[in-house]
């Protein structure tokens, strides 16, 4: 069975072991990420990420899975990292879906530096101005 992953969110499913979640990436779940494994910078997150390092994954499914609290992250995470079910055999699996989320979480962003936000809409409205950022 695969997790069911919200696309629009910018979701991934993502199979570990016997375990099917899903992870999406935020700013906030990148700064939890980057201070538990130590990292200084976007590439390191991205290169222990992609690179499988043990460390850096258990603490990313820990911080990046979908759950609707906290406490429902540390519960999948509980069940993902159990030492029966996480192996070095899912680094393919992984690398595809925290490489999906990662790549959403940057298209996100580039949407919302090319899109007026509501307020310019409503000051291009009433003064028949174009919004700055509207191309």
């Amino acid at each position: 069975m695969t997790a069911f992953a919200n696309e629009l969110r910018g979701e991934a499913a993502v199979t570990i072991g016997k375990e099917d979640f899903a992870v999406a990436v935020t700013f906030a779940g990148l700064m939890r990420l980057s201070q538990a494994i130590g990292a200084r910078t976007m590439d390191e997150v991205y290169q222990r990420l992609l690179g499988f390092e043990p460390f850096a994954v258990s603490c990313a499914v820990r911080c990046l899975a979908v759950a609707d609290d906290d406490e429902g992250r540390a519960e999948i995470a509980a069940r993902v990292l159990s030492g029966t079910n996480i192996s070095a055999a899912d680094q393919a699996d992984w690398r595809t879906g925290i490489e999906q989320a990662l790549t959403a979480h940057i298209e996100a962003g580039n949407r919302v530096r090319k899109t007026a936000s509501p307020l310019e809409d409503v000051e291009a409205a009433v003064t028949g101005k174009k919004p700055p950022s509207a191309s």
